[in-house]
């Protein structure tokens, strides 16, 4: 079996977990000989980790783990948090649609899925958790990028008209803005022949307990499948699943605020 890990990466990490094994901050001797790697090995680790918060020295110059790690802690954590409340309304609405259901958050540049439940239909959009799609194409990707604040949304657009990250896809600023603001003011999006050809997708926001959306949900399946009556049916029934994964995750709708909007 090949082997892809990387010697340097292992070799921080065990500096992490060495750190880790104790509740009190230690000196640069006592990692080093806690580790078994050679001092000059474990300065240059530290000082990496350091850079980047993984670790911090105290005012005696001895080391910690850092507050970084609490921070990608607290991420994995909301992470898990969504999945864990996605659960039970995923399971409902694959069997009340009987089409494909996906749930994706922002992850640089693109939409990531995080959690899928796929049609039982012989013809069907295949749910794959894993799957990438650029923000600017997609019903869950542009429901995320519609309710990023405006100067990282604008950021982001001119960077996919430089590398829209799709064979022959020009984008139109003003277009793409337009059809944005309308997701925002309608709460839900319906998009057509974007990431799948002869497929409709329609999505809504997912919020966290703040108020903001930190995921989408998306009912999604072969056009042809998708008639203006079942269309009305799949939008509301997104939205009710939206809402429900929001309020398990903690978020309470504000009184009188209209589709879409954040308390």
């Amino acid at each position: 079996m090949v082997d892809y890990t990387v010697a340097v990466l292992e070799d921080a990490i065990s500096i992490l977990r060495v750190l880790q094994s104790r509740r009190e901050s230690m000196t640069l001797a006592e990692i080093t000989a806690a580790s078994g790697f050679v001092k000059n090995k474990v300065f240059r680790i530290l000082y990496t980790l350091e850079k980047h918060h993984l670790v911090e020295r105290d005012e005696e110059g001895r080391y910690r783990l850092g507050l970084g790690l609490l921070e990608l802690a607290q991420h994995v954590r909301s992470q898990v948090s969504l999945l864990a409340a996605c659960r039970p309304t995923l399971d409902w609405l694959v069997a009340e649609t009987g089409e494909s259901i996906f749930v994706g958050v922002i992850s640089g540049y693109d939409a990531l899925c995080v959690d899928a439940r796929e049609s039982p239909q012989s013809i069907r959009l295949f749910a794959q958790v894993g799957r990438r799609a650029p923000l600017h194409s997609g019903g869950v990707p542009k429901v995320l990028l519609a309710h990023l604040p405006a100067a990282q949304r604008r950021a982001l657009i001119e960077h996919f008209q430089r590398d829209p990250g799709m064979p022959g896809v020009v984008i139109d600023p003003q277009k793409l803005e337009a059809a944005l603001a309308l997701i925002r003011q309608q709460g839900y999006a319906v998009v057509v022949d974007e990431l799948d050809q002869g497929a409709h997708s329609i999505a809504a926001p997912i919020r966290d307990s703040q108020g903001r959306v930190v995921a989408a949900i998306s009912i999604a399946g072969p056009s042809h499948r998708f008639t203006e009556e079942r269309i009305q049916r799949y939008i509301q029934l997104v939205q009710e699943a939206a809402l429900e994964i929001s309020q398990a995750l903690g978020y309470s709708v504000p009184v009188g605020a209209l589709p879409g909007q954040p308390a």
